[in-house]
């Protein structure tokens, strides 16, 4: 497979060192987590996989610029069909949003996915995040779904499901 690459970032692939830095960085921004219902920590987002997926088909990859964290991405392919790949979160901390660092990211993400033989990126953006359903539909993203609040699935906002053909 061939490695994510992204303008401006040297991105890898999340390793178990990476989770107090991880960690720290969501820290900076208790706004976005406010914003998107809830402030989960980094082992949990790391783990959770959809049924009848595995490990294996979970990518998960830092940011990094001069030696820091500066985001994470975490996609996994297969879900809920096989050419489907499901952008489960895309994070940028504040010192690198804007200027287009967040449509660099999805530019990146198109190409990767289409070379993994993906056709469709699906994600889920909560209803009160606007900066983010702005982006998602300036990119072409289309409406798909709704999902209500169900604090047993640990989603506290109504959530659209959004996808876009590659």
């Amino acid at each position: 497979m061939s490695p994510l690459t992204i303008p401006g970032f040297h991105t890898r692939p999340l390793v178990d060192g990476d989770v107090a830095a991880v960690e720290a960085l969501f820290d900076e921004d208790p706004e976005y987590f406010e914003i998107n219902g809830r402030r989960f920590p980094v082992e949990e987002m790391r783990t959770a996989l959809p049924p009848g997926r595995s490990f294996d088909e979970k990518f998960t990859y830092v940011l990094e610029r001069d030696g820091r964290a500066e985001g994470l991405i975490d996609i996994i392919r297969g879900f809920p069909e096989p050419h489907v790949w499901y952008l489960g979160f895309i994070f940028l901390s504040m010192r690198v949003r804007g200027g287009g660092t967040g449509r660099r990211c999805l530019h990146a993400l198109y190409d990767w996915v289409r070379a993994q033989g993906g056709t469709v990126i699906r994600l889920g953006v909560v209803e009160p995040n606007a900066k983010a359903r702005h982006l998602y539909a300036t990119e072409g993203f289309e409406f798909e779904a709704m999902r209500e609040i169900d604090p047993e699935a640990k989603r506290m906002r109504r959530t659209l499901v959004l996808r876009r053909a590659l």
